[in-house]
């Protein structure tokens, strides 16, 4: 028989950690002579201004974005008073197989003469390397219409301004060369060995405890994963500090044609790789631990997905093998006497029958208390007790029989009256494999292994009857 207990880690989300700052983009563009002369004749006039833009990334160069969410801004401001329309064609921007050419008109009502527009950037597809620099650049072509308004002129002087931005970033897919990406969670997780929660004194040895390690990995860049801290907090607040974990993590890395699966591999500590028996036998109620996890840094160029994470299972395995000496478990709760015709009773008799088939002696006592003081008011067996004597077991360390054992405990009339003020239970047990003077052998606990008992309770009770 083995109790498991797991937590579960996740690493920050790749679109968490790979930032997509806004981007904006802004430019006064003065009208040449010809360009008025023609609006003027003709009544319209078009243009086209070709553009390299930049596109900054903190984290690296950018080669490729698969939008999942994201806005593109288009202001235009101008002197003109007539109506200016214009399309911004990201040449290698692509949605629904189209080029992504969002635009937008201003229609001449009065001056200023102004436009904004908005277009929401989800599922579109844009290159950066098809510019001299061959990476980081978007090439968009500026194509202007210009509409005359009859009834106002053209001056010797016309500005058109134009803003573009690119705002709230989110994407499926990302490509270029990534430099610092931290996916680490920003606190250390912590979670609950419930077996250790109440114990209280004595020594607990387990034999072979394990403590097994799942990684998955979905990052398509280089991970360097490690685990800084991982420490057992007993209840007492003593703290061992596990030795053992390979440093860095055995992460399997994904190349481009696996990117979108998951990698899995694991790893495990044991008595013989780490310093487990003194962990676990520091009877830790709870585990913290840290996970740092980076990527990029290589020279080389990779795709992240926007969920690419790492993700690890961590498996405490405590085998039910090993020894107790004065192991001692403590439980507190409330407790509340009522009985009837409490006045007329004169003795009460608790017996308690057990057949224990574990291979552990157990010595129990029960506290009545006043909870305010924390006061013991009376106790229900002797001192040092043993209420259910370890069964009997073979060569192998296997019980062979239950040991049966019938205790009494007698209450009198004033142990009765102070139950009736106690409103707290204190029960403390206290555990011991067989042992002598010089040897205590493991002993291990299977599943069929229970605990019988039965508990009878005789009141003897003073009737008064009047004659």
């Amino acid at each position: 028989m083995t109790i498991v207990y797991q937590d579960d880690y996740r690493s920050s989300d790749a679109e968490d950690v790979l930032a997509l700052d806004d981007q904006d983009y802004e430019e006064t563009l003065t009208l040449t002579t010809d360009q008025l002369t023609t609006l003027d004749n003709t009544g319209e006039v078009k243009f086209t201004v070709n553009r390299v833009l930049d596109y900054n990334l903190l984290m690296g160069e950018l080669d490729y974005l698969w939008f999942k969410d994201g806005v593109i801004s288009i202001d235009l401001n101008t002197t003109l008073a007539h109506d200016v329309a214009l399309n911004v064609v990201i040449k290698e921007g692509r949605r629904s197989g189209g080029v992504f050419s969002p635009s937008v008109n201003a229609v001449w009502t009065s001056s200023p003469n102004t436009a904004s527009t908005s277009e929401d950037l989800s599922n579109v597809q844009i290159e950066f390397t098809k510019t001299a620099q061959g990476h980081s650049q978007m090439e968009v072509d500026l194509e202007f219409t210009i509409t005359k308004n009859n009834a106002n002129p053209v001056n010797a002087s016309e500005t058109v301004t134009y803003a573009i931005e690119l705002l709230n970033q989110k994407f499926f897919r990302a490509e270029g060369l990534f430099i610092d990406l931290n996916f680490s969670a920003e606190v250390a997780d912590t979670f609950d060995i419930p077996f250790f929660n109440n114990s209280d004194g004595g020594s607990f040895t387990i034999d072979d405890p394990r403590i097994k390690f799942v990684l998955e990995n979905s990052i398509g860049i280089p991970v360097n994963a490690q685990i800084p801290e991982f420490s057992g907090i007993s209840n007492t607040g003593n703290v061992v500090n596990l030795t053992g974990l390979p440093d860095p993590l055995p992460v399997l890395l994904l190349d481009e044609s696996e990117i979108g699966t998951v990698k899995i591999d694991s790893f495990e500590l044991n008595k013989s790789t780490s310093n487990l028996v003194d962990f676990i036998n520091n009877q830790p109620n709870r585990i913290g631990y840290a996970v740092k996890v980076t990527a990029g840094g290589t020279g080389a160029r990779h795709a992240l997905l926007s969920n690419s994470r790492v993700k690890a299972k961590i498996s405490v395995e405590i085998p039910a093998k090993g020894t107790a000496r004065d192991y001692a478990l403590e439980i507190v709760q409330p407790f509340d006497l009522t009985l009837e015709n409490a006045d007329q009773v004169q003795e009460v008799l608790l017996r308690l029958y057990s057949e224990n088939r574990f291979p552990i002696d157990v010595q129990t006592q029960v506290y009545f208390e006043d909870s305010s003081t924390n006061t013991v008011l009376d106790s229900l067996f002797g001192p040092d007790q043993l209420i259910l004597p370890a069964a009997a077991v073979d060569a192998t360390g296997r019980v062979v029989s239950a040991n049966p054992k019938t205790i009494d405990a007698n209450m009198n009339a004033e142990s009765v009256e102070r139950l009736k003020r106690a409103n707290q239970l204190r029960l403390r047990a206290k555990f011991n494999t067989p042992f002598d003077a010089s040897t205590q052998p493991s002993v291990k606990f299977y599943s069929d292994y229970d605990v019988l008992l039965q508990l009878g309770v005789q009141a003897e009770v003073l009737i008064k009857q009047e004659f």
